[in-house]
């Protein structure tokens, strides 16, 4: 099997741990409300759905937290809250340090654009594309192939790991060579497999 000319990997469980609770319990904070009010928004009128979509953009996303928390949030908030609640897998992020650097390395991620850059501060050399970009989210098998166009690799010669099951049976759909990893000990099996990594 001829190595990947491209490899897509999953943020949040794979590449990094997220803590939900804690992301609303910080941003909460900022906003002078209590959590589980933030959350009803977020969830209730679907905002952070539709920024991940990329339908609501960062700024309209906070204007309709503001206005219904009666807060004055950020961007910056935002990202100190996501950044408390982001643990990053040092572990894992030093396996792509040995990718060959012919392979096109990236991050597919379904987080919405105000997030997107603390993820490009904790992954430098690393491309980030976000579902806000393409317009689609993880499982939809188009999101895949629109993430193989902007790296400019076809799907069959690009390698795709996520934690989440259905998000590698997206890829499949999509034409991508695709499988699970939990943690470095099996990303890493998963990686010489394809020979990625000596």
């Amino acid at each position: 099997m001829p190595a990947p000319h491209a490899l897509l990997l999953d943020f949040d469980g794979l590449l990094a741990d997220y803590d939900h609770r804690r992301f609303l319990q910080v941003l909460a904070t900022a906003a002078g409300v209590e959590s589980p009010q933030l959350d009803a928004v977020l969830r209730g009128q679907s905002l952070e759905l539709a920024h991940a979509r990329g339908a609501l953009a960062g700024g309209a996303l906070l204007e309709a937290l503001n206005d219904a928390l009666g807060s004055t949030l950020q961007a910056k908030d935002w990202l100190a809250a996501r950044r408390a609640a982001s643990t990053p897998r040092r572990d894992c992020i030093a396996l792509l340090g040995r990718i060959p650097g012919h392979v096109r390395v990236a991050v597919l991620t379904n987080n919405g654009a105000l997030t997107l850059p603390l993820i490009a501060q904790l992954l430098p050399d690393i491309q980030v594309l976000g579902s806000a970009q393409l317009g689609m989210r993880k499982p939809d098998p188009a999101a895949y192939q629109a993430a193989c166009e902007m790296l400019g690799c076809p799907p069959s010669r690009t390698l795709f790991v996520d934690h989440l099951f259905r998000n590698v049976q997206g890829a499949r759909a999509a034409g991508l060579l695709a499988d699970t990893a939990y943690h470095a000990q099996s990303l890493r099996r998963l990686l010489r497999r394809h020979h990625l990594l000596d």
